[in-house]
């Protein structure tokens, strides 16, 4: 259909219309006459459509309310009856992505589908649950998404609960987050950035229900709703349902959402706060450090780009001048990223350079080396070199527009035109930046980046310098005053009160037990057997040799990119070594070579590619507990015609590293540790899960050893006795350096678009030539299996529970039904039992073709309760009696979860995957066909390996310190970790 400018359409008049070449899109820019509301569509050939609503939601304190509200609404709505709308569509849904993410300053519901009929549905559930919630009417939603008193008959005590609650005491465990919270507030005072938009526990329970509704009917109105569709799909259709089922009964209004701008500073401020450690953790150096400058706004997109690649090249990159300049200083151990700390967008760019375990009294000698670093670079001029090779990475990032890769580009289009959408800017403007690009790249000889710089930065005064100081026992102090406060209030309830108070809860957990009626379960929208492929997908893989090595060539188009994995084979590598293919995964590339210094070589790998890494991966076979096979992979991606130099470029370091330099060596260790911290808080959940894996798991006891808690161990222990150790550290990083890459075994992999691996065939004896062929003798690894019940103490308020067992050992084999029992536990018992009774933010169950089986809980409050839910799940499988309509629901689900889409590169990784563990085509296809023809009966029958899988008792909980140790008479081996 051919749209005109100003015409109208179901109710949207058109405003402009733009081809954008840069994302091979037309973009047309809407608003909705009667409401008010803005739509913006991105039309384009790609099958996975995308719809978002977005709202800007501007917080005026730290009760949560825009996150708790961001859960609530899909609690429920006015179309979709059911207590879970979201989550049973969820079920029986081909969805691609379905989520809701609460932002500093807006609120953001993006669905994505590549079924027509299935986008459609989830459309409607999404703009029902945010314009109609049930909120208003069932205020035991905000109890059980936000907060609520529990009472413990067993202790006499009251305790709060609820998701966000938990959600909250997990993320505010983390100096990062608490740094971010800590940097708004500095720079951006008297906002809404100065509050805690996701919520501080210690105000949470300030949010009232009045406060709560109010909030909604405030800005979840279309006059302050963002509208983004992407793809392939009907526009018209989208208008016209979107018009007519939603935004004419709205008429428009103005909603005070807008926001200022911060007002420059005089001088730089200063703000100091406090994280907990615990009593016995020496507090010497565990400072954070933060200076930050804040500039031009987000919505300018020329210095947002300018930005982008500076800091990158300032911050991100190990070769970074400012970071060189800390770290050779003594200034903390590492330097963290945005990425890192998970920072938001604001109206106003942020710059910040934040550096972690340090202390105050280096702030002046930190804020100086910024600055003087800073000076120099404006006063002798940035390394040419250096620009480019930002500039090259920023670029790459651009065109492949999915940081995440998870083959969802309308996610990361969305979030580049909210940044500036939402700040009333033109929401193209960061789309296209093919010519900003072009400009930047001619004004570097005009000294652009280094006036910039100077302007932004060296002379400006908005800025600030934020201490974060390490606390003995703070977390302690607060959970006492907490539970006094508490003790106060239940002290104040008569007996008749707090009897009512109890029965409240019960009534609250009846109604999240109870089963949704017949009437209500058909408001949800279902798709059909029939709109599921019976076919699994066919990754094309074509099988070459080339001197005796095994290339896989994988055909699919890719942008002109070429990814290109090397992965070496670590069999024959002795198990005292085995901790060090961790180390050198991390020194690679961050090292002299003999040509050049660890800078100049990641300048030149970043100017000539996408990028190098080297990680260390094992692969395991189906229904096989013991056979694994661990590779040591080098993965890259590069433009077609820099395919020699990358091979260059790897050759240089597989061949020519220097491992001579004490300091650059130590320092990476520090950072390792930094690292390795910050994903044991985080994702405590993965290294539950690894722990108990590797007591009955060849492949996972080896994972832990190069990436697990075991080799934070060992990550430990070097960096307290480097000096002692460093010949040690050296000589081993040597020996197996020069040990594995070798030609036997070896296996090459491009996924490219065809004309890019004959290239590389052409090229590769640049690497062939200077590597070995040795045939080694494969290393025994002495395998002890455990049955402990571990608890791994961390700086955590909340827990990560997991058990699991190995279902071969049982006697069972892997079947596709399976997956489709996971579904069904997941969604019908875990989240009931652990999330909605248990408050905890998620809970899932993992399944691997090896046999592993896991439930797992995430920011869990909960211990032992959630154990016993676990040990419980068996009777939930004995007694279930769904339909047949209820089983197709099940099954369409798992489809949509099983398959999702896959990047090129990440297409390559799979296919390369089932070559290494022998998985052929007709396995594949099998697995979905035990999937479409599962049945109530194949569910219940693995009732019987649920139970005695959980009577094996291959336990693991990381987190909060007190509440492993009260208990700790379930477990027989307790670490504390952090």
């Amino acid at each position: 259909m051919k749209f005109k400018i100003n015409e109208i359409y179901h109710g949207f008049k058109l405003l402009e219309e733009e081809k954008i070449d840069e994302i091979q899109s037309i973009a047309r820019r809407f608003e909705h006459i009667k409401s008010g509301a803005r739509l913006l569509h991105l039309e384009n050939r790609d099958d996975n459509k995308l719809f978002s609503i977005g709202f800007r939601t501007t917080p005026t304190d730290s009760t949560g309310v825009a996150h708790i509200l961001e859960h609530s609404v899909l609690c429920g709505s006015k179309k979709f009856k059911t207590k879970d709308p979201c989550g049973d569509v969820e079920k029986s849904s081909l969805k691609t992505f379905l989520n809701a993410m609460t932002y500093t300053d807006k609120t953001v519901y993006p669905i994505s589908s590549r079924n027509h009929k299935d986008f459609m549905n989830l459309m409607d559930v999404y703009l029902d649950a945010v314009l109609h919630p049930r909120i208003y009417e069932n205020h035991d939603i905000l109890r059980q998404e936000g907060w609520r008193y529990e009472f413990d008959s067993k202790t006499n005590k009251l305790s709060y609960k609820g998701i966000v609650y938990s959600e909250m005491q997990g993320a505010l465990s983390s100096p990062e987050e608490v740094i971010i919270n800590e940097i708004y507030k500095s720079v951006f005072p008297n906002t809404t950035y100065a509050f805690v938009s996701g919520g501080d526990p210690e105000d949470i329970p300030n949010l009232t229900q009045d406060n709560f509704e109010k909030f909604h009917s405030k800005f979840y109105h279309p006059s302050n709703s963002y509208i983004f569709l992407y793809g392939d799909q009907d526009l018209e259709e989208c208008l016209q349902f979107i018009n007519e089922n939603y935004l004419m009964e709205f008429d428009k209004i103005e909603v005070p959402s807008h926001i200022e701008g911060v007002k420059a500073f005089e001088k730089i401020a200063e703000n100091t706060s406090e994280y907990s450690i615990s009593e016995d953790e020496s507090e010497k150096n565990k400072a954070i450090l933060a200076l930050n400058f804040v500039f031009e706004e987000t919505s300018n997109a020329k210095a947002y780009l300018t930005k982008e690649i500076l800091y990158n090249m300032l911050i991100e990159s190990s070769a970074s001048p400012i970071k060189k300049s800390l770290l050779e200083a003594g200034i903390g151990d590492c330097v963290i990223t945005i990425d890192d700390m998970n920072m938001d967008a604001t109206k106003q760019m942020l710059f910040p350079v934040v550096v972690k375990n340090t202390d105050e009294s280096k702030k002046e000698k930190f804020k100086e080396i910024v600055l003087n670093t800073l000076k120099d670079l404006v006063k002798n001029g940035i390394d040419n070199d250096m620009l480019k090779a930002a500039i090259n990475t920023v670029e790459f990032n651009l065109r492949e527009a999915d940081p995440w890769r998870i083959a969802n580009k309308g996610i990361q289009y969305n979030e580049k035109v909210l940044n500036s959408w939402i700040y009333d800017g033109n929401p193209l403007v960061h789309l296209k930046y093919e010519k900003n690009l072009k400009n930047l790249k001619e004004e570097i000889k005009d000294r652009y980046f280094e006036k910039f710089i100077e302007k932004n930065m060296v002379n400006n005064t908005h800025c600030s310098l934020v201490v974060l100081n390490p606390k003995k026992g703070l977390e302690n102090m607060k959970n006492k005053v907490l539970e006094e406060k508490l003790e106060s209030y239940k002290k104040s309830l008569s007996e008749k009160e707090l009897k009512k108070l109890v029965e409240k809860n019960e009534l609250l957990k009846e109604n999240q037990s109870r089963v949704d009626t017949e009437e209500e379960k058909k408001t949800i929208p279902k798709l059909s057997m029939q709109e599921i492929s019976k076919k699994a997908e066919i990754i094309p893989q074509e099988v070459l040799k080339k001197k005796g090595i095994t290339v896989l060539n994988h055909n699919i188009y890719t942008n002109k990119i070429a990814y290109v994995n090397l992965l070496f084979d670590v069999k024959f590598i002795e198990e005292k070594y085995i901790p060090y293919l961790g180390l050198l995964g991390e020194v690679l590339g961050e090292l002299d070579t003999k040509k050049r210094t660890y800078s100049q070589l990641i300048t030149k790998i970043y100017k000539n590619t996408g990028g190098i890494t080297f990680e260390n991966e094992i692969y395991t076979e189906k229904d096989n507990i013991i056979v694994y096979h661990p590779k040591f992979t080098i993965k890259s991606k590069v433009i077609s015609e820099n395919i020699p130099e990358l091979l260059h470029l790897i050759k240089e370091i597989i061949t020519t590293t220097k491992f001579d330099d004490v300091s650059r060596i130590k320092q990476i260790v520090k950072e390792v540790k930094s690292k390795l911290k910050m994903r044991i808080i985080n994702s405590g959940h993965e290294i539950s899960m690894n722990r108990i894996f590797a007591k009955f798991s060849y492949a996972q006891d080896y994972k832990d050893r190069v990436n697990g808690v075991s080799y934070y161990e060992f990550i430990c222990d070097l960096e307290s006795n480097f000096e002692n150790k460093f010949e040690e550290i050296q000589n081993n990083l040597k020996k197996i350096y020069e040990c594995i890459f070798n030609r036997n075994n070896l296996i090459i992999s491009i996924v490219s678009e065809g004309a890019e691996s004959k290239k590389l065939l052409s090229n590769i004896n640049v690497i062939l030539d200077n590597i070995k062929n040795k045939e080694y003798k494969v290393s025994k690894v002495v395998y002890d299996e455990g049955k402990d019940i571990e608890g791994l103490i961390t700086a955590s308020n909340v827990q990560y529970v997991s058990k699991g067992f190995n279902f071969l050992k049982l006697g069972y084999s892997y079947s596709g039904k399976m997956r489709v029992l996971q579904n069904i536990i997941e969604s019908e018992y875990l989240y009931q039992n652990v999330r909605l009774h248990g408050g905890a933010y998620g809970c899932y169950m993992v399944i691997n073709q090896d046999g592993n089986l896991a439930f797992f809980s995430y920011r869990d409050p909960n211990l032992i309760k959630t154990i016993d839910v676990y040990n419980e799940a068996y009777k939930f499988l004995e007694n279930i009696s769904f339909s047949k309509e209820d089983m197709e629901n099940f099954i369409i689900g798992t489809v949509g979860k099983v398959y999702k889409p896959l990047t090129p590169d990440k297409k390559g990784e799979r296919a390369v995957a089932n070559y290494i563990c022998n998985i052929t085509y007709k396995d594949i296809q099998n697995e979905k066909n035990e999937i479409l023809s599962t049945t109530i009966e194949d569910i219940k029958s693995y009732a019987q390996m649920i139970k005695k899988g959980m009577e094996e008792n291959y336990c693991c909980v990381v987190g909060n310190e007190m509440k492993i140790r009260e208990n700790e008479k379930i477990f027989n081996n307790i670490i504390k970790v952090l």
